[in-house]
This record gives structure tokens, C-alpha cells and sequence, in this order.
């Protein structure tokens, strides 16, 4: 028998440092360095059938000048804080896992979001397995804690509801194949009288030679209010799709995106980052009536003897958005972001260095209105260190 809180227990120690420095259109500007991470501990599975697990998170100011609000790296005023982001038990039977209480989402539009120092959390109640070959999730998500605050607010509320207005999120999803190949996904949730969304796409891998390959996807997704429509007051609705080109070749890959979004209203992302293909660091492109184009390439330095260290770049023209209820047209948007990453690889290396990741990014956004152009530049400096225990089997 298993030793509960020892056979196939984790424990992790995740140190994280981020600087963020944007210089907005007017004043103020944003910038902050803060410091923190997260620690955690699951147990083993039980007679193979019940774990509990828990994670806390922090973060905290190592330089923040009140003036300059708005990373979302630290709570509003720029306050650390400490929060216990996840605390669940699970059960399994017959490779279906039932998980309740707070924990980890990353169901398409629902998801972690983790690109500042604590990721978004979910308190929900839901099933999860492998039926055949396609992997499912179905369950009940109650409240959501937001990755710059401490605290888990109700569905209704995160979306922007009206303070009297809770609601809970039903939410499933479905997901088949491997993205080399051929990969089909598709969720919805439903927050009564807030939102519906569904998301789908597709990916097709087609090795063209040993070392050369094409991958083609596309994407749709739908949006509308429900029931008493308490969202806005009114019925809105919209959607977006995209279509994406990659060329694979050796350490280089090379990419083509195309997005459209609806005209009659923005697409809404309360719960998770926008997984449109042209999301970028600073905008989403994601407006009413917004068209995007966007090139890119990847380039991995293991090829020439720097393994570890990788280099993105990404070009997104955005055009057409539109206030959806003047029809006034709004800014036409460009971005350009660049990123340098690195992760210990080399078989030199101490083990204990290999789990440091560093990576830096800066983003450039042009806007250009009737008659003038304003500019955002953002830097990011990110430090990730994880120190992981498992026991053993006896």
C-alpha cells in the first residue's frame, strides 16, 4: 500500500522576478518590479483513488512607484499580497478524475493567463478523463481569483456584471489528436444571463521531408448574451476566426495569420487570455470589426551550439475596428514584438541550474488615427526558477 503523503507526492518551490515597463500614448505610464512565486504540495493518489493538493502565491513590490499603476504585476496601488490560489481533492476511478474546489483551468477561452507574476485561478467543481482518444471537461465553475488581486469573485462579476448581478459558469470542453498530425478542439461555456461562448479549431501536420514540414490550422468562435442579457442591459453578440500558415524547417519556423472579428461588438475575454492567433503582448486585436495580419518566425540556437536559447519575432497589422455602437471607426494598430529566451540546456550545466528560465521581451505598437499617430513601448525582464520534490514508491 501507499504511503498517503509520501508515495508519488510533489512538492514545488517556484521563484519568479518580473519587470514590466510600458510608456503609454499620455502619462501615467506603467512600470513595476515585483518579486514573489508560488509553493505547493499534492499528495499521493490514495488506495490509487483520492489526492489533495494546494498551492499559495505571492507577490510582492521589490520597486514600484505609485505613480505608476497599472502592471497588473501587483493588486491596485501597487500592494503584494498573498493568496491561496489552489486547494482541492480529486477523486479517480476508471481514468475519470473528479476535482473540486480551487484549482488550475486551462480550457481554451478559460485559462491560466499566466503572464505576470501569479496566474488566474478558478474555484470549480468538474469532471475530467480520456473517453477513447478525446480528452473531456465538464463541471461547474463558481468563482474566479484574477492574476493582479488576492481574491475569487463570482463569474457574473468578472465578466462585468452589475454589483448585484452572481453567477456561476457551466463549462466543457473536448479535445482530440496531436498538433503534428491532426488535432480538433472545441469548448463552450454558459454564465446565465451574462455569456455564452463556444471556441473551435483545427490543426493539420503535413511532413513534407525529413526535416521539412507544414502545418495549416483555423479557428472559430461565437459570443452572445443569454437569458436577461444583464452583461450591458441588451442583447450583443459577435465572433472571430482565423486561419494560420507555419513552415517548419530545422530550428526555423516561419508563420502567416489572418483574424477577423464581428462588427457588433468586441470579443470578450473575462476569463483568460484572447487565444485568437494574433494575440500579442499589448493588444489583443480583438476590437468590433477588427481585421488582422500577422508574420512571425521562430529561431532555435541549439542548431548552432546554444542550446536553450530561442528568438521570436511577430509583425500584426490591425484595421477596420470600429465602435460598435456609433460606428466610429477607431485606431488602426500595429505591433511589434520581439523575444529572447533562454533555458538552461547544456549538458554542462549543474542540475541544479537547469530549471532557470530567462526571458526578456519589448513590444512597439503604432496607432494611427485620422490625422495623427501615438506610440506604446513595452519592456519585460522575467526570471523563473523551480525547485520540484517527488517521493518515491515504497
Amino acid at each position: 500500500m501507499q504511503r498517503f503523503l509520501h508515495d508519488d507526492a510533489e512538492a514545488v518551490l517556484h521563484f519568479r522576478s518580473y519587470f514590466l515597463d510600458r510608456t503609454n500614448p499620455a502619462p501615467p505610464n506603467d512600470a513595476a518590479w515585483a518579486g514573489g512565486g508560488w509553493v505547493g504540495l499534492k499528495t499521493g493518489w490514495f488506495y490509487d483513488t483520492f489526492q489533495m493538493g494546494a498551492v499559495g502565491y505571492t507577490t510582492q513590490p521589490l520597486w514600484a512607484p505609485p505613480t505608476t499603476d497599472g502592471t497588473q504585476l501587483l493588486a491596485p496601488g501597487q500592494h503584494g499580497f498573498f493568496t491561496l490560489g489552489q486547494a482541492y481533492a480529486s477523486l479517480r476511478a476508471k481514468g475519470q478524475t473528479f476535482t473540486g474546489y480551487r484549482q488550475l483551468l486551462d480550457e481554451l477561452e478559460v485559462n491560466p493567463n499566466d503572464d505576470r507574476m501569479i496566474p488566474n485561478t478558478f474555484e470549480a467543481y468538474a469532471l475530467s478523463g480520456d473517453l477513447g482518444r478525446v480528452r473531456y471537461f465538464a463541471g461547474h465553475v463558481a468563482a474566479m481569483k484574477f492574476k493582479g488581486v488576492p481574491y475569487f469573485v463570482n463569474m457574473a462579476a468578472r465578466a462585468g456584471a452589475p454589483a448585484n448581478v452572481t453567477a456561476g459558469m457551466w463549462l466543457g470542453s473536448v479535445k482530440y489528436g496531436d498538433i503534428d498530425k491532426l488535432r480538433l478542439r472545441s469548448s463552450i461555456y454558459y454564465v446565465p444571463d451574462i455569456l455564452t461562448s463556444n471556441y473551435n479549431d483545427i490543426v493539420v501536420g503535413l511532413p513534407i521531408t525529413g526535416s521539412f514540414k507544414a502545418r495549416f490550422s483555423g479557428q472559430f468562435m461565437v459570443q452572445g448574451s443569454n437569458g436577461l442579457n444583464l452583461l450591458t442591459g441588451k442583447p450583443l453578440g459577435t465572433f472571430a476566426a482565423g486561419g494560420k500558415m507555419e513552415l517548419i524547417w530545422g530550428p526555423a519556423t516561419l508563420w502567416g495569420v489572418f483574424t477577423q472579428t464581428g462588427s457588433a461588438f468586441q470579443y470578450q475575454t473575462p476569463y483568460g487570455q484572447w487565444i485568437g492567433y494574433t494575440k500579442q503582448i499589448t493588444k489583443d486585436f480583438d476590437r468590433a470589426g477588427e481585421r488582422a495580419w500577422q508574420v512571425g518566425l521562430i529561431l532555435d540556437f541549439a542548431a548552432i551550439d546554444l542550446p536553450g536559447l530561442t528568438f521570436m519575432g511577430s509583425a500584426t497589422m490591425g484595421a477596420n475596428a470600429i465602435n460598435p455602437a456609433t460606428g466610429a471607426p477607431l485606431s488602426r494598430n500595429n505591433e511589434y514584438d520581439f523575444d529572447l529566451i533562454y533555458q538552461v540546456a547544456s549538458k554542462s550545466a549543474p542540475d541544479w541550474l537547469k530549471p532557470l528560465n530567462l526571458r526578456a521581451r519589448a513590444a512597439f505598437v503604432d496607432q494611427f488615427e485620422t490625422n495623427y499617430m501615438t506610440a506604446i513601448s513595452e519592456y519585460r525582464l522575467i526570471l523563473n526558477y523551480e525547485l520540484t520534490w517527488k517521493g518515491t514508491r515504497r
